[in-house]
């Protein structure tokens, strides 16, 4: 069942950003390096699950902040894209972020500029947004760090206003602005595992203390918490249950955003009335889906189609 239009998933990405992708052969620090190969493409982790939603046939909404030069290449592209939009515009502008590639180890490195602190005035702006686009949503997913100097406090303040519109949340992010959120009930959180160690302030190490820091996430508030760990897959934590997920083995193009493509399948999961073990199955094929394009949040429907049956699910 294709989603209604009528209720759709609200991203918020905060941070959006132009992606610069550079492919090499190797990469030798202290020389020259000549690159393979260039990209560019929107990113930032709400612009990447909207990315991967629209793909797989959603409309999405994505709200954020966006400005000057860089920022128009963003709204220009993402409507090339077809993704609607509704960012504020800022006097600052939008970041670039670059990845490096490697391809003789598919190794990438990642140079991320940190996103302008937005002005007094835009942020009233965007919380009038943010009210007015969740009065319509179905879910919205918060997601990513917080620009330095933005209020701990925001994704909890986001967090109560969808609560009091009984639009359930996902939440992908660490530290302080995703406890606060925690105190709202969020439907989920989702951290890989060095972000739960930095939220906890504990090294976690096998899987039990996985679950067991889950269940931490969700003494706190939480209805449900996702943990991912790379190749070693992820562990859905409820009060009642645990499970764990394997993804299926892939070959490695880039790995950005990988994490942002299994938030949107998650998302459009629950949108289509699966439940929660179901819709982190297809979150986790979303996620393995990205991997084999240099791309960040760029799928292919046709992959997350094939990858899905391999997708196992243990009581963990």
């Amino acid at each position: 069942m294709k989603p209604s239009s009528a209720h759709p998933i609200l991203c918020v990405g905060l941070t959006p950003a132009v992606q610069e992708i550079r492919v090499f052969t190797a990469i030798e620090m202290g020389v020259v390096n000549r690159c393979l190969s260039v990209h560019h493409c929107p990113a930032g982790k709400g612009t990447n699950a909207a990315h991967v939603l629209k793909t797989l046939g959603h409309e999405p909404v994505l709200t954020g902040f966006a400005g000057g030069a860089t920022g128009a290449l963003l709204r220009r592209e993402l409507a090339a894209l077809g993704i609607r939009t509704a960012f504020v515009r800022t006097l600052a502008r939008t970041r670039v972020c670059v990845t490096l590639i490697e391809r003789d180890t598919n190794r990438a490195t990642e140079l991320v500029e940190e996103a302008a602190l937005p002005i007094f005035q835009e942020w009233k702006t965007f919380h009038r947004v943010f009210d007015r686009l969740i009065a319509r949503a179905g879910l919205v997913t918060l997601t990513g760090a917080l620009m330095p100097g933005a209020p701990a406090t925001l994704y909890g303040e986001l967090a109560r206003v969808a609560g009091a519109r009984q639009v359930p949340v996902i939440i992908d992010s660490q530290r302080t602005p995703l406890l606060e959120a925690l105190a709202q009930h969020p439907l989920l959180a989702k951290l890989n595992v060095h972000e739960l160690e930095n939220t906890l302030g504990t090294a976690i190490t096998t899987p039990p203390a996985i679950v067991a820091g889950a269940r931490q996430l969700l003494a706190r508030g939480a209805r449900n918490v996702l943990v991912t760990r790379g190749e070693q897959g992820a562990w859905l934590v409820a009060p009642d249950s645990a499970w764990h997920y394997s993804s299926p083995r892939v070959r490695v193009c880039n790995p950005i955003g990988s994490g942002d493509a299994m938030t949107a399948g998650i998302a459009l999961g629950l949108s289509r009335k699966q439940s929660m073990q179901e819709a982190v199955r297809l979150g986790v094929a979303c996620g393995a889906a990205n991997v084999l394009t240099p791309m960040p949040g760029l799928v292919k429907a046709a992959d997350v189609k094939r990858l899905l049956p391999k997708v196992r699910c243990r009581r963990a």
